[in-house]
C-alpha cells in the first residue's frame, strides 16, 4: 500500500511579516481525490511559527457522513514548531472522483500559510460538526481585490492506495497558486489517465525564483524558489514531472540595485541547476514562459524589466534544456500589444489569468508532452 498526495500546498510565512491567522475560525474547503482508497491522513506545517498552535477539531465530510481526524488519538491537538506533523491514519472509504469536504477549526493562531483554494471559506467559531453550514458574507475588500481565505498550516492530504500515482508538481508564483490553470489541468489528467497522475500545486503568491523579497510584505512571498525547491518539490515520492513556472516576479524586481542578484544569467543558472537535479532523478521537466505583466501596478515596471522578460522567454523557447515548453506568454498575450495580457483573459489587474484564462491554459497543455505517455 502506498500513500499518495491528492492535495498539497507550499508553506510561506503568513501575511505582513508574521501576522498570525486562524484563531477561533473554521476553514472549509473541498478536495477531489483522483484515486480510490480506504484510509486518509493529513500533514500540518509549522516551519515558520515561533510557538506551537492548537487545532480544536478536524473533520472530513463525505457523502453526508462526518469522519474525525486525530493526532495521537486526540481530536484536539497541538502542532509543534520546526517541521511537520502527520495525523493518524483514518478509515474513510474514498473513491476516485470523490469530493472530500475538509473542515479545520483553529483554537489558536498559526503562522504557516498560503492561498491556493479560491473557494475556501472561513467561519467564526467551530463548525466542524454542522450538518448544514451557515451563510457567510464575504468581506467587500476581498471581493474588490480578488482575495480569498487562506488554508492555514495544513499542507498535504493523502490517500492510501494499492497503486500510487505519478506526481507532477507545478512550481510557481501566484499565477500557479491561484489554481486557475492547475485545477482544470489536473481534471484533464484525471479524465485522460484515470488516476495514474496527480498534479500538485507548489505555487506561492509573490514568489521569485532567484530573489527573496525583503520588507513588510516580502516574507509572505516565501523563500526564493531556488531555496525552497528541495522542500517543496524534491520531497515528493514518485516524482514524475515538474512544471517550472517562476520568474515573472523576478523581472519586476530587476533594478540597478538588484542586478547582481536578478539577471538573465542568474535566472538561467538557477533554472539549469533545478533541471540538473531533476534529470539526475529521472524527472521530466516542462518550462512555462513568463506571461505579460505590463499594466499591473503600472508605475515602476520599466522597459528594462520587460526586456529581461522577453530575453528569458527567448531562452526558454530555444535552449533545448526541457522536455517540453508550454508557451503561456504566446497563449495569453494580446496579439496587438504583446507586452500585455489579453483583456478577456485576466482578472482585471493585467497579470493574473481569470477563470477563462486559466481554463485556456489548461486546455492548451499537451498531455502526452507533459506526462511522456500517449493517451
Amino acid at each position: 500500500m502506498n500513500w499518495t498526495a491528492i492535495w498539497s500546498q507550499s508553506a510561506a510565512p503568513s501575511f505582513a511579516m508574521g501576522m498570525l491567522q486562524g484563531k477561533k475560525k473554521t476553514i472549509v474547503f473541498t478536495v477531489i481525490s483522483h484515486i480510490s482508497g480506504e484510509t486518509v491522513r493529513m500533514r500540518f506545517s509549522n516551519i515558520y511559527g515561533k510557538k506551537p498552535y492548537k487545532i480544536g477539531a478536524l473533520a472530513v465530510w463525505l457523502n453526508g457522513k462526518k469522519y474525525d481526524i486525530t493526532v495521537g488519538g486526540n481530536t484536539s491537538f497541538s502542532i509543534p514548531t520546526g517541521g511537520y506533523t502527520y495525523s493518524d491514519p483514518t478509515a474513510i472509504p474514498v473513491s476516485a472522483g470523490a469530493e472530500l469536504e475538509i473542515r479545520l477549526y483553529y483554537v489558536s493562531k498559526a503562522q504557516d500559510s498560503n492561498m491556493t483554494i479560491e473557494e475556501a471559506a472561513a467561519y467564526p467559531g467551530d463548525h466542524t460538526m454542522d450538518e448544514v453550514l451557515p451563510q457567510i458574507q464575504k468581506e467587500s475588500y476581498k471581493v474588490q481585490y480578488n482575495l480569498y481565505d487562506a488554508v492555514v498550516s495544513l499542507d498535504r492530504v493523502e490517500v492510501q492506495s494499492e497503486e500510487s500515482s505519478k506526481v507532477i508538481v507545478a512550481f510557481g508564483d501566484s499565477i500557479t497558486a491561484m489554481n486557475r490553470w492547475v485545477k482544470p489541468l489536473n481534471k484533464r489528467l484525471l479524465g485522460a489517465f484515470e488516476g495514474r497522475y496527480t498534479l500538485l500545486n507548489a505555487g506561492i503568491g509573490g514568489n521569485c525564483l532567484t530573489y527573496t523579497v525583503p520588507g513588510f510584505m516580502g516574507s509572505s512571498y516565501g523563500e526564493k524558489g531556488i531555496a525552497r525547491f528541495e522542500r517543496d518539490v524534491l520531497s515528493f515520492d514518485n516524482l514524475h514531472a515538474v512544471i517550472i513556472a517562476l520568474g515573472v516576479n523576478d523581472v519586476a524586481y530587476y533594478t540597478k540595485k538588484t542586478a547582481s542578484i536578478i539577471s538573465f544569467e542568474t535566472y538561467k543558472d538557477a533554472t539549469t541547476s533545478i533541471v540538473t537535479q531533476l534529470r539526475n532523478r529521472g524527472v521530466r521537466v516542462i518550462a512555462q514562459t513568463l506571461t505579460p505583466r505590463t499594466g499591473y501596478m503600472d508605475k515602476g515596471y520599466t522597459s528594462e524589466m520587460e526586456a529581461l522578460r522577453i530575453r528569458i522567454n527567448e531562452w526558454i523557447r530555444s535552449c533545448n534544456l526541457f522536455d517540453d515548453v508550454f508557451d503561456a506568454d504566446e497563449l495569453l498575450r494580446d496579439e496587438n500589444n504583446p507586452a500585455c495580457i489579453k483583456n478577456t483573459l485576466h482578472q482585471g489587474d493585467y497579470l493574473h489569468p481569470n477563470a477563462a484564462g486559466g481554463e485556456q491554459m489548461a486546455q492548451a497543455y499537451d498531455l502526452t508532452a507533459l506526462t511522456g505517455e500517449e493517451q
